[in-house]
């Protein structure tokens, strides 16, 4: 993601319970984070990192090798280097986890079998241009499977992708996604809802 994008910013947010759990209280995350490339060398990447998540506002500047190891990184002036830096680094970046996830899924949620574009537009996320194509359910509620996975029925869906002016990697631009699936027998609902609201090309 570096290499391609200088700089980006999403918000997420979403919530999971299983029905005859112990607890009733489903597991719920809020969060907007963002990334600013500072500088690139012939070796080595050094960035900056926002987090807000309820009212903690967490900065963290990160140095990178360009093969993914971390060099180090400065958590609130706090300083890891080493292995310390390498597990830490998982954390800085667990927001865009989700991202790099969701693009992993456009090929599963753009198929004409379930889902069909509504129409494509030229939109502005940040300071970029971006062509997105926006994808809706066929039907709702609707029951699908990829690849063998587990069936999931989808009670919400929309789904928005986009390529950047200046780069060839189309992008999830943003995702709004209910539904349901069995696991081990129990019955597990979901929503989950991310959104890019900047970003630069490298």
């Amino acid at each position: 993601m570096l290499s391609a994008y200088s700089a980006m910013s999403i918000q997420a947010n979403g919530s999971s319970s299983i029905s005859g759990a112990s607890s009733s209280s489903p597991s719920t995350y809020s969060f907007t984070e963002s990334y600013t490339t500072d500088y690139v060398s012939a070796t080595t990447y050094k960035v900056t990192i926002n987090l807000v998540e309820g009212s903690t506002n967490i900065a963290e500047t990160v140095w990178l090798l360009k093969n993914g190891t971390a060099l180090a990184i400065d958590v609130e002036g706090y300083n890891l280097t080493g292995s310390s830096a390498q597990e830490s680094v998982i954390g800085a970046f667990a927001g865009f986890t989700l991202q790099i996830q969701a693009d992993s899924e456009i090929g599963a949620y753009t198929t004409s079998n379930f889902f069909h574009s509504t129409g494509t537009s030229t939109v502005s996320i940040g300071p970029t241009k971006v062509t997105v194509t926006t994808y809706a359910a066929n039907s709702l509620p609707e029951t699908e499977s990829y690849c063998g996975s587990t069936p999931t029925t989808l009670t919400a869906f929309s789904f928005s992708v986009g390529t950047p002016q200046g780069s060839s990697s189309p992008l999830v631009t943003s995702e709004n996604i209910a539904g349901s699936e069995v696991v081990s027998g129990q019955t597990q609902t979901f929503q989950y809802l991310l959104q890019i609201t900047s970003v630069t090309i490298a």
